[in-house]
């Protein structure tokens, strides 16, 4: 929900009125599910991810056209650059990421929005969490974190037993 609404902030502040907003909180909401067992399967997370929300929203009758920018909003969520050309929904949920996850100056700019943000829906360790799934999921199947990719990042990084934020991350 956080990267949700931080996504909408950014939209707003970029002077964005007609982002499909159930298509990004979707996307948003989904963007990180293929960390879950669940979606564990043999592709990368952010794929994984991406392809649990397009069942989930096939089941409910959605059409191919409303579920392909969610789709794509979700594998490219990761990757610099790309999404921010993809359409407002890839765009505004990398943004949302990156306002959550990004530089001390990016998160400053957002600093009203980040605390209205976690005082709604804390933290909770998210990056140590997030961090450890993605890299349980990469040591137990390589090709989950192919250079270059987060993924591959974090597992370069990673040294067993070392507490705290991945230098990857």
């Amino acid at each position: 929900m956080r990267t949700y609404l931080l996504g909408m902030e950014a939209a707003r502040r970029d002077g964005v009125t007609d982002i499909d907003s159930e298509s990004l909180c979707l996307a948003a909401l989904f963007h990180d599910c293929g960390t879950a067992p669940l979606y564990n399967g043999p592709a990368r997370f952010e794929i994984e991810g991406a392809d649990a929300a397009a069942r989930f929203l096939r089941a409910y009758g959605w059409a191919p056209a409303r579920i392909d920018p969610i789709w794509e909003a979700i594998a490219l969520h990761t990757t610099p650059e790309i999404p921010e050309r993809r359409g407002m929904i890839a765009r505004y949920v990398r943004i949302g990421v990156q306002i959550e996850f990004g530089s001390a100056g990016l998160r400053q700019s957002f600093a009203e929005a980040i605390e209205a943000a976690e005082n709604k829906y804390p933290r909770q360790y998210v990056e140590e969490v997030l961090q450890g799934l993605v890299i349980d999921q990469a040591l137990a199947r390589p090709q989950k974190a192919l250079q270059p990719s987060w993924a591959a990042d974090l597992v370069r990084h990673h040294r067993p037993g070392r507490q705290g934020i991945n230098p990857g991350f």
